[in-house]
């Protein structure tokens, strides 16, 4: 079964909830009613007992570009940012991110809230919340130096490098990078875990988050209020000016 809801596709197969970003030709870039799919989807999944494994991945070059600034930039675009963030960390059951090319901002840091993270030889994280003058989100001031290393981490979050395919997988980021062209095959290959128990794979995954959990929410609640400090800011307006005449070049 494939629900069309315009900018994301949905399928229900076997136990296994895909989530797909549909939105090409605008490299994926999450808007409010992606947004609000995305919690929807989230949200209610976590109560049904047919859906045990859930994988999200992007349809075209891109795993998505992160925010549609021209839509996210206010506090009550925040309010939807904070709360898919916080239905990723509530969630109760395997969340795999399939990374089929770039992933940037909030696509990078919701990844590094998934479970596992598998990704093409051809994708990148990145983060260039400081050239937008703006701060990290998505509990990534956690995580990222959690998962990368102190070090590794300002050099995404402070400095806005990119993070390769390679690098990601030495880091222990991702637990496998995938050739490119191979990227359709492997993810039709974990429509193998939607048979998993249910219950096995909910007990253990409360485990691993369980001392995790308040900690990430918390993380989440103190990025969202930075974030809107940073957009009053005279250094944001001056950035997101420059963004966008740089973008329409």
């Amino acid at each position: 079964m494939m629900t069309n809801t315009n900018d994301i596709l949905t399928t229900l197969k076997n136990g296994v909830r895909k989530i797909t970003f549909n939105r090409p030709q605008k490299k994926n870039a999450l808007n409010k009613q992606m947004y609000l799919k995305l919690i929807d989807l989230l949200n209610g999944d976590a109560k049904k007992d047919d859906v045990i494994i859930t994988i999200i991945t992007g349809n075209g070059d891109f795993y998505s570009s992160g925010n549609d600034f021209s839509e996210a930039s206010n506090e009550t675009g925040l309010a939807t940012v904070k709360n898919l963030v916080q239905a990723f960390i509530d969630y109760p059951k395997p969340i795999i991110a399939v990374v089929n090319g770039p992933a940037i901002g909030i696509a990078a840091t919701s990844a590094a809230l998934c479970d596992v993270i598998y990704c093409s030889d051809k994708a990148y994280f990145q983060t260039p919340f400081v050239k937008l003058a703006i701060c990290a989100e998505g509990a990534s001031s956690y995580l990222f130096p959690r998962l990368l290393g102190r070090s590794k981490a300002s050099e995404l979050l402070l400095l806005g490098e990119k993070l390769s395919a390679q690098e990601a997988y030495n880091f222990g980021f991702v637990s496998k990078v995938i050739p490119h062209e191979e990227i359709q095959t492997f993810t039709d290959s974990l429509y193998k875990y939607g048979s998993l128990p249910l219950n096995s794979v909910k007990v253990i995954k409360h485990l691993i988050m369980i001392n995790l959990k308040n900690t990430l929410s918390d993380c989440n609640k103190r990025e969202m209020l930075s974030l809107v400090e940073c957009l009053k800011s005279d250094e944001f307006s001056q950035a997101f000016m420059n963004y966008f005449s740089k973008s329409k070049l």
